[in-house]
Order: C-alpha cells, then sequence, then structure tokens
C-alpha cells in the first residue's frame, strides 16, 4: 500500500476547505462519467467523507466491502474483487474528468495506486508560484503527513524535480499518443484498462426447454435475474449433461474469432465461458465480451436498462425496441417466415460500464445468428468502427454508447452491418 495520509493532516484542514473538497465531490459526482452509476458514487463519497473526517487509515478492503457494498464481515476478498474493481474503475473515470479543459483547474481529488485514501490537490492553473504567498488552495496540495525529514528537503529537492519532469514527459508522450489513436484504439480501450483476463461469454446451443429458454423476451430478462449466480448443475449423469444442449451456435464463435483478433494483440489471458458456465464472480475478475442476444442471459440483463433492447416472442417475431418510440418494430424478424425469405437482420452492439460487474463490458447480440455474426464483424473492422466514431463524435469516444445494426442476408450469411441508430449515454 501506498504511504497514507495522517489524521492530524486531514485534521489541519479548516471547516471551509473541507466544504471546498465536499463541493468539488459533488460537481464530480454530477458529471456524466458518475451521475448514471450508483455503485461508484457510493464509494467515492465514503472515502472522501471518511478521509475528511481523519478516519482514512482505516479504509482497507474488507471495510469498503461490508460498509458499502454490504457484504458479510467475513466474506472473501480474493473470490470477490468488488472493492479493487470499483475503485480502479472510479480512478479511471476521475481521470477521464480531470482531462477534459473545462475541469483542469478544478480543486482535485485523486486515488493514488495502491490505496484506498483520496489525496485533495490544488487545479493545475491555481498551483502555487515559488515566490507566491502561501493560500488555501496550497494548504490542500497534497495532503500528507509531516515528517522529521522537512529541513534536509534541499537534499532530495533536485531528485524529486527530476522525476516530476520524467512524469511530466511521460505524460506528455500519453497525450500525444492520444491525440494520435485510431478510432478501434478508442472503441477497445475502455475495455482493456480494466485488470484481469478478458472473459468471452457465449450462449448455450438450448435444443429443448430447459435452462435459459423463455418463451418471450420479459420471461427471459426475469430468468435472467434468477440466474446472476448460477451455475451448471455438478449433479446428474454423463447423458444429462450430453443432452441439455452444452453447444454453441456456429455464428457466435465466427463473432468471437472475429473479436479475438483485436483482443490477441493486447497479449492477455483470455477465457471463454458458457452463459450458465459462468457466475457474477467470475465475471468480475476482469473485462467481459458477451456475444449473443435472445439466448444469452447475461445480455438480456445488461442491455435492460438501455434504451435499445430485444422483445417479441416466439409466436409472431422479435424485434429491437426502442424505448422512445414503443410502437416502432421495424427492426424486427417473423420468426414463422420461410428462411429463403428472410433477407435482413438486425442487432445490438454497446460499450457500457455495468454496475453488476464493476468494468466496462463490450456486447454484440442479434436477433438472429446472421446479425450475431455480423455485429462481430463490425467491431473488429477498423473502417465500420471509424464510421461508428465519426456519429458518435469524437469528443464523446469514451462515454458509452449502444447502437442499432442492420445487415443484408443472403442464404443464412450476413453480409456488412451498417448503425441505423444510436443512443450515447
Amino acid at each position: 500500500m501506498a504511504s497514507s495520509p495522517a489524521p492530524h493532516a486531514i485534521a489541519s484542514l479548516s471547516v471551509e476547505e473541507k466544504d471546498r473538497v465536499r463541493a468539488q465531490l459533488d460537481r464530480l459526482l454530477q458529471s456524466s462519467h458518475f451521475r448514471n452509476s450508483k455503485r461508484y458514487p457510493a464509494l467515492l463519497r465514503y472515502i472522501v467523507e471518511e478521509t475528511l473526517e481523519g478516519r482514512g487509515p482505516l479504509l482497507k478492503e474488507r471495510t469498503l466491502g461490508v460498509e458499502v457494498f454490504t457484504r458479510p464481515g467475513d466474506y472473501d476478498t480474493a473470490s470477490d474483487p468488488i472493492v479493487r474493481v470499483t475503485i480502479a474503475e472510479i480512478r479511471k473515470r476521475i481521470a477521464q474528468y480531470y482531462h477534459e479543459d473545462a475541469h483542469s483547474s478544478e480543486l482535485r481529488i485523486e486515488l493514488t495506486p495502491g490505496s484506498y485514501i483520496p489525496e485533495f490537490l490544488p487545479g493545475r492553473e491555481h498551483e502555487p508560484e515559488v515566490a507566491a504567498e502561501p493560500s488555501s488552495a496550497a494548504h490542500l496540495a497534497p495532503v500528507v503527513p509531516e515528517t522529521a525529514s522537512t529541513p534536509h528537503r534541499r537534499h532530495w529537492l533536485l531528485p524529486v524535480l527530476a522525476g516530476v519532469f520524467v512524469l511530466l514527459a511521460g505524460a506528455g508522450f500519453a497525450g500525444w499518443h492520444r491525440m494520435r489513436s485510431t478510432p478501434m484504439d478508442d472503441l477497445w480501450r475502455p475495455l482493456f484498462a480494466s485488470d484481469g483476463p478478458i472473459t468471452y461469454c457465449l450462449p448455450m446451443s438450448v435444443h429443448r426447454k430447459g435452462p435459459g429458454w423463455a418463451n418471450t423476451t420479459e420471461q427471459a430478462v426475469a430468468h435472467a435475474l434468477d440466474l446472476a449466480d448460477t451455475t451448471l448443475p455438478a449433479s446428474g449423469t454423463f447423458f444429462d449433461h450430453q443432452v441439455i444442449g452444452e453447444n454453441v451456435v456456429f455464428s457466435d464463435v465466427i463473432a468471437m474469432m472475429k473479436l479475438e483478433s483485436v483482443v490477441e494483440q493486447q497479449h492477455r489471458p483470455v477465457r471463454v465461458r458458457l452463459n450458465l458456465g459462468t457466475n457474477l464472480n467470475e465475471l468480475r475478475e476482469g473485462p467481459a465480451i458477451f456475444i449473443g442476444g435472445l439466448s444469452n442471459q447475461w445480455t438480456l440483463k445488461l442491455i435492460d436498462p438501455l434504451r435499445y433492447r430485444f422483445a417479441g416472442s416466439d409466436a409472431e417475431s422479435y424485434y429491437i425496441r426502442d424505448r422512445q418510440h414503443p410502437d416502432n418494430k421495424q427492426w424486427s424478424i417473423r420468426l414463422r417466415d420461410k428462411m429463403t425469405t428472410v433477407n435482413r437482420d438486425y442487432a445490438i452492439i454497446a460499450r457500457v460500464h455495468c454496475e453488476p460487474l464493476g468494468s466496462v463490458c463490450l456486447i454484440a447480440a442479434g436477433i438472429g445468428m446472421s446479425g450475431t455474426a455480423a455485429a462481430g464483424e463490425f467491431l473488429a473492422n477498423p473502417e465500420r468502427v471509424r464510421e461508428l466514431e465519426n456519429r458518435i463524435g469524437r469528443a464523446n469516444r469514451d462515454r458509452d454508447f449502444e447502437a442499432v445494426l442492420t445487415t443484408a442476408v443472403e442464404d443464412g450469411i450476413a453480409g456488412p452491418a451498417e448503425v441505423v441508430a444510436l443512443d450515447v449515454r
């Protein structure tokens, strides 16, 4: 753990200065980076308030898990990394907030890697000059304990300045690299920012009524909530497991292979899980890519609060429903039509901060098999991703988004997909 500010250092802040920190916290939490979340604001507000009250050294992983996320006192922090995952995401969102020019001069609330104790620093444009008189902002920059080595600062001033120069040079390079980033970099960067193995979650091919089957979309979503921590049954015979439909659809594999052509360049551990063969704890260990729509309960759960979601039933048709125009069913497939007459499929792609998992997720899900394959191809195609970013806007490239795709289908084979609707969150 990084060194922590001592209680007396925090106590040296005046009531007015503490109020300034709280006001800045409110601004931060009301920004687009936090306001649509419940988990991240709750944890950030808790650690800031505890630190201002002088209890920063008591902020430990288990304490936060119990106090903020209502975990039992003896919960296993190794198998349930919710605190570490959430802190990492908070740290990233704070960096995104202060990266914007409009916020660069504001009082900064920082989280040093390896610590749960926030630090409070002045904005970049408000840092005091060498010859200036100490100001209230200087008292906040940074909040660290005084030590006996203060009189000997001259001995380590030059090494510190050299270190600062290296850090600034690195930051300048990072900014330069970011300006040169491609649309593919922008699309995938938030996903790769999370630590841990990258998990592909594919739906099982279910050939009969059983786990994961639902007659209507509403039932499927309800079933998804029930399956949040369910795994494949450990009991039963070998034959039972063979006939349960523990297989995957070919088009889902095609989508995964397309996406893997991008993921493999990260040289990170990758694993593949079936939708009924994984659980929340496993998915929280790193970024996840969810493939398939109506047959993947995880996908249904994650897109349920978004603008676009799957709707319909086996009796008539499945379609993508727009919450803002619920009567519009133009993106639909009639399930009873002859296969040879179905010449178009639709899909949802999304990059969202998944509250249940505490990380960024990527979704590629079609109404039909062709739609899922086309969605995977789209997310791995630099030209298609460039078109997507042009619609999102480069200024919004780090924000969550959801898009509806359409693709021409011939003999069950999907063509290139195009964006027909987009929602940036």
